[in-house]
């Protein structure tokens, strides 16, 4: 009888509604078309560590992370459609799913470099270039400023 109990709560299971999670796909789609990216992004993408390295990694500044409105089953025209898989075949880590502009998306790559194991509650809620230079400091062994203090 305990195998029909078991048999009974498994289909039970499996039909309750689980909630839509849109993918990476979904994310970089609607990036690649709230924001009007064309393929020039893909050669500032082939050179992310001098753009990293150009830019002034100095704090106080703490990016707020800004949105995008994901739809369910974005329409994407084929050019967009290439140049999303491109970025997803390019950047090829966990930290995709959660960029919310074309910046974080070139920080993807360096902070997920420099530590690949990155709670996923702080890639929600903060800019990837703030969490790069935090982790930086900390890598450093410097002490990072006050402000970094609230990402922990």
């Amino acid at each position: 009888m305990d195998l029909l109990k078991d048999i009974k709560k498994k289909r039970a299971k499996q039909k309750q509604k689980k909630p839509f999670r849109p993918d990476v796909f979904n994310q970089i789609s609607c990036i690649v078309k709230h924001y009007g990216l064309n393929n020039d992004f893909l050669s500032i993408l082939d050179n992310v560590d001098d753009y990293v390295s150009k830019e002034q990694l100095k704090f106080p500044r703490i990016k707020i992370k800004a949105y995008v409105e994901n739809h369910l089953f974005p329409l994407a025209t084929k050019d967009e459609y290439l140049l999303t898989m491109s970025i997803i075949s390019k950047i090829d880590n966990p930290y995709l799913k959660f960029v919310h502009s074309p910046e974080e998306i070139i920080w993807c790559e360096p902070l997920y470099r420099l530590n690949p194991s990155m709670d996923s509650e702080k890639l929600i809620r903060y800019h990837f270039e703030t969490l790069y230079l935090h982790e930086r400091f900390k890598a450093c062994g410097n002490k990072a400023p006050h402000q970094t203090e609230n990402l922990k």
